[in-house]
């Protein structure tokens, strides 16, 4: 009877050894497994920590804007304190705004040497109140229009042989190499041998200063342009300004009036983007309202209809 009853204790000393091993041992079994899942679940969001630490944010692409910063006002110019300033440059600064991928500064140089500095890389984008010529639609990228304002012709006071774009023969001006007007005028020479405007070449605009002092006939510019530079040198009693209408602007102007922006021909991403701000600024009215503060509630409007009209031109004009 007592080993009867020995070898049932045993057995159930054993029976529940057994048991309780096997819960020991799923216990084990099942913390381990978590423990692993655990371990692993931290590793795996420290690595997603680490890579988003780690990751670089995007690089942006400097673009270095070129400009003589000597006018002309109120376009593109340096006020008393030394600062660039005006419409070209105050809507460049809009436009870029909204171009987080990229980052601008300026640089002042001589008109020409805006396209050499494109030509070669040193500058990404050029500005200074620049019209269209074919040659240059050719060599470059123009940007959407961003000003289209009527011009004008200043003469001296009192100086009545000049009273349209038709009275310009045999009369002089100044031009400066490069420039929209130095295109027209010597287009309209070629079409005009026997009677072709006096042409004197110079560095820097001051054709106003030179009207008054009787050294040239007349200038061709956008009247915006004309009537700052007048007040701001103190000609109002010397100079009169004669408006053009747009349409005889645009028939002297091979059909295209208007102020561009310049980007190498193969900076054709940058140039979209330009194209994408100008448009987005016309349309919420940013363009409208800073025309007004540079030139007045008269100034011509820009509408999109005219951006798509130059665009049509250009291409046309250079055959793509």
């Amino acid at each position: 009877m007592k080993k009867l009853f020995k070898k049932k204790i045993a057995g159930l000393l054993t029976a529940s050894f057994i048991v309780a091993s096997l819960f020991t041992g799923c216990g084990k079994k099942e913390n381990a497994d978590n423990n692993k899942k655990e371990a692993g679940s931290s590793t795996e969001a420290a690595s997603n920590n680490d890579a988003e630490d780690t990751e670089a944010p995007a690089e942006k692409r400097k673009i270095v804007i070129a400009t003589t910063g000597q006018g002309p006002e109120p376009f593109c110019y340096t006020d008393e304190n030394g600062n660039l300033t005006g419409y070209d440059i105050e809507l460049i600064r809009l436009i870029f705004e909204g171009l987080p991928q990229y980052e601008i500064e300026f640089a002042t140089c001589e008109f020409q040497s805006i396209f050499t500095g494109i030509d070669t890389g040193i500058y990404q984008v050029g500005l200074n109140h620049m019209g269209y010529n074919k040659e240059r639609g050719e060599k470059y990228l123009y940007t959407d229009v961003y000003d289209a304002g009527s011009h004008s012709i200043a003469v001296r006071k009192g100086y009545d042989e000049i009273q349209s774009l038709a009275d310009i023969g045999g009369h002089s001006t100044e031009i400066q190499a490069a420039s929209a007007n130095e295109t027209l005028f010597l287009k309209y020479n070629e079409e005009h041998p026997d009677n072709p405007i006096d042409l004197t070449y110079v560095e820097v605009d001051n054709t106003l200063v030179s009207i008054a002092n009787g050294l040239v006939d007349f200038e061709y510019f956008t009247t915006a342009t004309l009537e700052a530079q007048v007040a701001e040198k103190g000609l109002e009693d010397q100079i009169d300004i004669i408006n053009i209408s747009i349409e005889d602007s645009e028939t002297f102007m091979s059909g295209l009036e208007g102020i561009f922006y310049i980007v190498a021909k193969n900076d054709v991403q940058l140039a979209n983007d330009i194209n994408s701000r100008i448009e987005e600024l016309i349309t919420d009215g940013t363009v409208a309202k800073l025309r007004a503060e540079w030139f007045g509630d008269s100034a011509d409007e820009l509408t999109l209809e005219y951006v798509e009209k130059c665009k049509e031109f250009i291409k046309n004009d250079i055959g793509e």
